[in-house]
């Protein structure tokens, strides 16, 4: 079961010259340092959170292609040791419950079918022991970097709506990308 925190108050997070949030702001802001952390999607986010952030991640991804790209990335980066690299599908996690202390998703849950959203946040919230963050691309955003793909935009409103039938959500509201983040409270073991 998922409990909520009240809502935080901070200041604009910087973003990148592409109009998105960087992701070190976004560990940097909801303190994701020194925790086991589970990176939804292969990208440089297990990269900075394992260097600048002391974590150790699991990062999985769907794609073979993108978790090859990623471990030459972290190994070039040096933090090879500190990043665990697994095919998965995150509507269908192998973890245990409560498993991570944090589990991210940065721009991934629209590459996820319609009808497996809800899984894909369901399960988050199930192998993670204190929150989940999903960082999702608003309507200017998604035109502007898929406006010509097999991609469908997520429906920033069911995000949230979703979201909070776990418990409150801290909404940070970007120009091109939205920060979700929802505080959890579970005494499970960490795998």
């Amino acid at each position: 079961m998922c409990y909520g925190e009240p809502k935080m108050q901070y200041g604009k997070l910087k973003e990148d010259s592409e109009g998105l949030i960087e992701r070190a702001e976004i560990l940097k802001r909801w303190e994701v340092k020194d925790k086991f952390l589970l990176d939804l999607g292969a990208g440089p986010l297990a990269i900075i959170a394992a260097r600048d952030f002391n974590c150790t991640v699991t990062n999985i991804d769907i794609s073979e292609g993108a978790l090859s790209d990623a471990k030459r990335d972290a190994a070039n980066e040096g933090v090879a040791g500190r990043i665990r690299f697994e095919k998965g599908d995150a509507t269908s996690l192998p973890y245990p419950n409560g498993c991570f202390e944090v589990v991210i998703s940065y721009g991934v849950l629209h590459h996820i079918e319609i009808a497996k959203r809800r899984r894909f946040i369901q399960e988050a919230c199930r192998v993670a022991s204190e929150k989940i963050i999903v960082a999702e691309l608003t309507l200017e955003g998604f035109q502007r970097i898929h406006a010509v793909s097999k991609f469908q935009m997520v429906n920033l409103e069911w995000l949230e709506t979703e979201l909070n039938s776990f418990g409150e959500v801290d909404k940070y509201e970007g120009t091109l990308m939205n920060v979700y983040t929802l505080f959890l409270f579970t005494t499970e073991n960490l795998c």
